[in-house]
């Protein structure tokens, strides 16, 4: 690491603390470097052992970023894998109890897609202490964007002779996943440097700045914020929405690939709200609107969401096919039994019912195409439920609203003129009261006792 640390200038580096005594074969620590720019954001690092680096970085509007690196040592060291392991679980649980965003990154030495089918058809076994990490990780919503270039038959994270395997991950919390761009193997191979090649995951930088707004909102006494109608937007608005961005966007393609994948997502952002602030219909909202569901609108959405995750994933497999290994499958397997379960949920609109192969191998032979049209038709007749059921239940909650103002027009005049000048209660909570009387002044702490004060008093 000193070799490196002193070849890269632009880089801070942080190291665990070695630990020559109790483990022998296992003594070589982790380090994590930082680009300078981001290095100041460093507000503490801790070497939790030999095996586990912790740096925490804090960024305006209360963001606070904690990164493990972590090596867990292979099987041949069972007592020392074991207390990485539940040191790790550990630290993880209460950087996500204090609300860090957080990611793990490092050589796990396990193999996920052997834990896959375990997981999904097996899950008593699962919980068993052996596979302790991974279930954690899964049942807490963690997620490893699988990188994208994998093949289990000549592109892994970690070569040895002619084994080829995935061992080495980047797991981001719940709180980070929804920044989850891409992820990529770097074939290092050529440079004879190391076994493992390099994981390469891309983040949304924006989840940095994500929280400014807020706060300065508040900072600045705003009490109220846009909100894009996208229930309402007309066909021809979307039209004139997408002309509008292709307007905005004059940068050249060629300009537009040679930048860094950040500054992509920052410059289609940038336009993509420009040209929804400029034909998007919207409405203005208090600061603290949250919009409250049903919980089976929510199971709904939730359905959709993996639906089209699923999607995704084989529209990428489809892409890249010489990736396809029996991992894959493996996880289609786990995927197969929420899928059927999501048919047969909503069947009505299903008809007849979908069925898809045990194996995506059956598939295989036409690239997966006619996978992908089976996933694309259910995806959009569950968008349409979707919208219809979000229509219903908006229709629901405006007559509810109105029902609401006549009963208070016809019973209490009071909250129908609050609510008609939108009027907040306003209250203080006084917890002693002082009596200033000339012979025996008081200090009142009793709440029954303040409260008969107060009401004497006015």
């Amino acid at each position: 690491m000193h070799f490196l640390s002193k070849r890269l200038s632009n880089y801070t580096v942080f190291s665990s603390v070695l630990d020559t005594f109790q483990h022998v074969r296992s003594s070589g620590g982790v380090s994590l470097f930082i680009e300078n720019s981001l290095a100041s954001h460093v507000h503490t690092y801790s070497s939790l052992s030999s095996r586990l680096l912790s740096v925490d970085l804090y960024f305006k509007g209360h963001v606070k970023l904690r990164i493990f690196v972590v090596y867990i040592p292979p099987t041949s060291d069972q007592s020392l894998r074991d207390e990485t392991i539940d040191l790790l679980i550990s630290t993880l649980s209460e950087a996500k109890r204090l609300g860090f965003h957080h990611a793990v990154c490092g050589d796990f030495n396990i193999h996920l897609d052997q834990f896959y089918p375990i997981y999904f058809n097996q899950p008593q076994i699962a919980s068993k202490r052996i596979h302790r990490l991974f279930n954690f990780l899964l049942l807490n919503g963690y997620v490893d964007f699988i990188p994208v270039n994998f093949s289990s038959t000549s592109l892994g994270t970690f070569h040895h002779a002619d084994l080829i395997s995935h061992i080495d991950y980047v797991w981001s919390c719940p709180l980070l996943k929804r920044f989850l761009l891409t992820s990529v193997i770097f074939d290092a191979r050529d440079v004879n440097f190391s076994d493992h090649n390099p994981v390469i995951t891309y983040y949304d930088y924006s989840f940095l700045s994500s929280s400014i707004k807020p706060a300065r909102a508040q900072q600045l006494k705003r009490h109220s914020r846009c909100i894009f109608s996208f229930d309402s937007v007309t066909p021809s608005q979307w039209d004139d929405f997408s002309v509008h961005i292709d307007n905005l966007c004059s940068i050249s393609p060629t300009i537009f690939a040679s930048w860094h994948i950040n500054q992509m997502c920052e410059y289609l952002h940038a336009n993509i709200i420009a040209g929804a602030n400029a034909v998007l219909p919207a409405r203005t909202v208090d600061n603290d609107h949250t919009p409250k569901l049903p919980k089976d609108l929510k199971t709904l959405i939730q359905h959709y969401h993996f639906l089209n995750h699923v999607l995704h994933s084989i529209k990428l497999l489809r892409k890249y096919l010489h990736t396809f290994s029996s991992s894959h499958d493996r996880k289609w397997s786990g995927y197969l039994i929420r899928l059927n379960n999501i048919f047969n949920l909503y069947k009505s609109i299903f008809s007849p019912v979908l069925v898809l192969p045990s194996s995506l191998l059956s598939y295989q032979t036409d690239n997966f195409n006619n996978l992908l049209h089976t996933l694309s038709q259910a995806s959009k007749l569950l968008r349409g439920l979707h919208l219809l059921k979000e229509k219903e239940f908006q229709d629901s909650s405006i007559k509810a609203h109105l029902e609401s103002r006549d009963q208070n027009f016809d019973t209490d005049i009071s909250s129908f003129i609050n609510s008609a000048l939108s009027r907040s209660c306003r209250q203080i909570v006084l917890d002693r009261v002082f009596v200033d009387h000339p012979t025996t002044p008081q200090l009142l702490t009793d709440l029954k006792d303040i409260s008969i004060a107060v009401t004497n008093h006015f």
